[in-house]
């Protein structure tokens, strides 16, 4: 019953988040544009983002021709209907749990997940800039 429990506290601190965000965007003067991005440090995301995200993931132009072949570009991943929700919870959707860990909201990594590389520890104002970089790549045009 303990794993449960975790997954759903990590669920829960996730959509909490969401809804903080949510709120903001209530808020915001810049009607369709999350106030992630307006507040965000979009340098800082964008930093993050090559450091960390472009491993696995293209991003943007940023490595074209990198990521994992099985991995989804970003563009890609824009391109679903709830892209939106994907990233705000990436943290918490296989295989991040193994990698990511955001201070505040992450437990531990679970001892039952390979450590297949170094754990990426963010802040939840890295999150909130890295979630405002992404914000501002456009989606892919597969046509």
């Amino acid at each position: 019953m303990k794993p449960m429990m975790t997954i759903m506290t990590v669920l829960m601190r996730g959509f909490w988040l969401a809804a903080i965000a949510m709120g903001l965007i209530a808020l915001s003067p810049h009607q369709g544009m999350i106030a992630s991005a307006v507040a965000a440090d979009l340098d800082q995301g964008q930093a993050l983002a090559r450091m960390h995200c472009t491993r696995c993931h293209v991003v943007g132009d940023m490595n074209k021709y990198g990521g994992i072949g099985s991995t989804p570009s970003f563009g890609a991943i824009k391109t679903m209907p709830d892209w939106q929700e994907r990233f705000d919870i990436f943290y918490i959707l296989p295989p991040h749990p193994a990698v990511v860990r955001v201070e505040g909201i992450s437990e531990k990594r679970p001892e039952h997940l390979p450590a297949f590389t170094k754990q990426i520890t963010l802040t939840i104002e890295e999150l909130e800039n890295l979630l405002g970089f992404i914000n501002t790549l456009p989606k892919a045009n597969f046509n």
